[in-house]
Parts: C-alpha cells; structure tokens; sequence
C-alpha cells in the first residue's frame, strides 16, 4: 500500500502501536469503519482539508521519513509535512548557484522539454495503435519541429516550441475522448468541464508528489530551470512533471473517460478563487468527493505498475521512475552527471 489517500470528511486517524488506526464516518453508501494499517505498509499520506490526523501520528510518521501532503476538495497541494531540510544544506547550496547559470537552465529545460514533447507523440501512437485513428500526420509535424530545427538558444524561445507542439498535441488528443465528454480546449484555472478537471486535478496531484520527493532528496522544489522561480510555487517540481505529464496524467484521463469510469455524476459545479486569493470568484467544474476516489484508485495502479524500462532494462515502475529522476537530477547538480529525462518505451 504505497499511499494512504484518506479524503472523507470526518475521517479521523490516530495511532494504534505501530499502525494507523483510520476511522471512516458513516456515508450514504456505507455505515461508519474502522481500518489498521502497519506503519510498515505506507510509503506516504494524503489528507483531504475535511480529516483529522492526531499529533502522535504526524509525529510518528515524520520519525519514519514518511511524507504527508494536505489536499483541498479540488486536490490543490494546502502543504507538505516533512522532516527538516538542515542535513541537506549544502545540497541546497550548490542548487541555488547552479540555478543562477543561465547556461545550466537552458540546457537542462531544454531536454525536459525535448523528452516531454517525444513522450507526447509516443501516447498519441499507442493511442491510434489501440483505437484505429490516424495521427502520423501529427507525428510528422512534432517530429520535424525536433528534429528541423537547432535547439532553442534562449528559454523564451523554447517557450515558444513547447507551446506550439502543446496546442497541436492538445487538438490530437481530443480525437480519443469520447463524444458524451468533449475536450474542445485546455482551460484551467478553473477548469471549464470535466475532462480539463480530471487534467488538472492530475497534474497537481503529480506535481505534489514530485514536490515531496524532490524535498525528501535534498533539493528546493521551488528553484526551476524551465519555469521562473516564483513566490508560492513549486517551479522545479513542476520541471521534472513536464516528462510525465502525457504518460500518467493525459493517458489517466483518456482511459478514465473511455471506459466510463467516470460520468456526469462524478462532477459538480463550483465558485473557486485563484490561488493568491486575487480576482473575483469564478465558475468552474470539479471533480465531486466520489470521483476524486475513483481517480485516485486509477492514479495509484498506472503509477505502481511494473514494466521493463528500455532506458535502464530494469523493472520498475512509474513512482520508482519519477523518484530516480529526482536523485538523477541532484547528482546532475551536485557532480556534474549528465542528467537524461524520462523517455516512454
């Protein structure tokens, strides 16, 4: 059981020994319960804003390195509990001075970029391969833009790459959503139906998860390479998510629509503001309690499933894939080691 994802509200959990004793309220579907779960079985905790953790927990899972991420009901990362950072200081160090060569940055973003956009067209082929659609003319385009041009020289012009292979890659991929739940555009902030709410509430779950493990490695998960560095974000994190966006998150949301593991009844409508607090309230579509349970069923099972990696010729998984690219990043920083992103078999 790699993550414990407790979202009911009501839900209260305290220490019973050396496990967590979880006790879940009684819903419309199901009257009240009671779980132990070994210590020994859980590698991290999410808690919903509408939970109850005890003190004796959190502390006797920060004494075990087990990181617990805090979510709101449309899955924004509120914090993440961690042991202190102090044992990697001079990690941290080297990261700050390394970020300030602009050469690094571009190098390093430039990759990321280049691998996220080969991943891109590596799900839009397994996707055509699966449902008899044609894509190559799109996979003809992204590929001349890799491999017709010289590498950007600068990060606004690999800005500009990146968002011209998104929006053509954006129009490919609506192809496979099923026509009951159209993906007519990307929208975010909020998201205006239900497939750009399960984008974006996957893109945030992922991003917090690389957040913690590029905090649990020693490093800033604010100091980025292709996105600024910005107050109250995670620009780093949300780096090393661009490789892993189209694999986990785009193909989760295609599978999820597709099979109708989510339907209408899996969404509601409601006034959200932005994350700074700034501006007026706007409408959006979010996932409901019950489908954010659903999701996170599907979420857990992609990113634990075993494959043979054509990059290492190990079995691993997509978690265990996203937690070297952390440490592959920190020895990149800190020894000069080439770093090579995340590439789809």
């Amino acid at each position: 059981m790699p993550s414990v994802i407790l979202l009911t509200p009501g839900t209260r959990v305290g220490l019973r020994s050396r496990a967590l004793r979880v006790q879940l309220p009684e819903v419309e579907t199901a009257p009240a319960s009671e779980r132990i779960i070994p210590l020994a079985e859980v590698e991290r905790l999410i808690l919903g804003d509408e939970t109850q953790a005890s003190t004796a927990v959190l502390a006797e899972l920060l004494q075990a390195d087990i990181p617990i991420t805090f979510t709101s009901w449309s899955g924004r990362v509120l914090g993440l509990l961690h042991p202190p950072a102090t044992r990697s200081a001079g990690a941290r160090l080297e990261q700050y001075r390394r970020t300030l060569d602009a050469a690094f940055r571009l190098g390093l973003a430039t990759d990321l970029i280049e691998a996220k956009i080969l991943n891109s067209r590596r799900i839009l082929q397994r996707l055509a391969a699966n449902r008899g659609l044609e894509v190559e003319p799109a996979v003809g385009w992204m590929n001349a833009v890799l491999q017709g041009a010289p590498r950007p020289a600068t990060l606004d012009a690999l800005r500009g790459l990146e968002g011209s292979v998104s929006a053509r890659y954006f129009e490919e991929l609506a192809r496979f959503f099923p026509a009951h739940q159209p993906f007519e555009r990307r929208s975010r902030r909020p998201p205006h139906n239900p497939v750009n709410a399960v984008l974006s509430f996957a893109y945030t779950i992922l991003g917090g998860e690389i957040e913690s493990t590029l905090w649990t490695c020693g490093l800033d998960p604010a100091l980025g390479v292709y996105h600024e560095t910005e107050d109250r974000r995670a620009s780093l994190a949300l780096d090393l998510l661009e490789p892993f966006r189209a694999p986990v998150a785009d193909a989760l949301a295609v599978d999820l629509f597709s099979h109708d593991m989510l339907g209408k009844e899996h969404f509601e409508t409601r006034m959200t503001r932005p994350e700074d607090e700034s501006g007026p309230e706007l409408r959006g579509c979010f996932l409901t309690l019950e489908g954010r349970r659903k999701f996170f069923v599907q979420y857990e099972r992609r990113l634990e499933r075993q494959f043979t990696s054509e990059q290492t010729g190990e079995r691993t998984t997509l978690r265990q894939t996203l937690e070297r690219q952390c440490l592959d990043l920190k020895r990149a920083i800190l020894q000069g080691d080439p770093f090579v992103p995340f590439l789809m078999n």
